[in-house]
């Protein structure tokens, strides 16, 4: 067996930022996109630009992004700042929300579904929605293979707050909010990947402050 010190070296651990997009015009109402779009707000350009301020001593290496306009012009802004290469990864879409996508939270509250769709991850998939588990999974995939290729590194990665409520429950973070409440635009969730035991560890991090 390797000595201690040795192994250490040997372990390398990929730096995510986890950042949801600018505010966009449906995001004023609780509408929900899902793989639908709409277009960034002032107030959503500004936090994006502010996403890249916050990291500008972060050392990033690279930003990337949701193919969706509003994750992808957020991610263009940052890049203005941050100086690095932009890849857009089509896997960290958002969540499709089906037949539910254009309509207002308000709306859907009142339906049977909309607890166990909206606020909790399970495998429930109704009304053309994908259910919020294989969500989760798909983001999951999709940020340990980005880790794995970008071994040592920084990445900022730009996406969607359902998409971002999906994969924060499989990484243990069991709320049971809707994803407006959980997650603001323009929020910042550090996570670290192990490269030798392929997990994921949150970091405590008042980097959104």
């Amino acid at each position: 067996m390797l000595p201690a010190n040795i192994l250490k070296v040997m372990t390398m651990h990929t730096r995510i930022y986890l950042a949801r997009h600018g505010e966009t015009l449906w995001n004023k109402t609780q509408r929900l996109q899902g793989q639908l779009d709409s277009d960034l707000t002032p107030l959503g350009e500004n936090q994006a630009l502010a996403i890249a301020k916050k990291l500008a001593d972060r050392h990033i290496d690279l930003i990337v992004s949701s193919p969706l306009g509003r994750a992808k012009k957020s991610a263009l802004i940052c890049q203005q700042i941050l100086k690095v290469d932009h890849q857009i990864k089509m896997p960290l879409m958002e969540r499709n929300l089906g037949i539910w996508q254009g309509e207002e939270i308000q709306h859907l509250k009142t339906l049977p579904d909309y607890h166990e769709c909206l606020q909790q991850v399970t495998s429930l998939a109704i009304y053309n929605l994908e259910s919020a588990l294989n969500c989760g999974q798909r983001i999951l995939e999709s940020l340990k293979q980005l880790a794995n290729d970008n071994s040592g590194k920084s990445v900022l990665v730009i996406f969607h707050g359902e998409a971002l409520r999906c994969l924060l429950f499989l990484l243990g973070k069991e709320d049971t909010l809707n994803a407006f409440h959980l997650y603001k635009n323009g929020c910042i969730i550090t996570v670290d990947f192990n490269t030798t035991t392929q997990e994921f560890t949150l970091v405590l991090d008042d980097i959104s402050s």
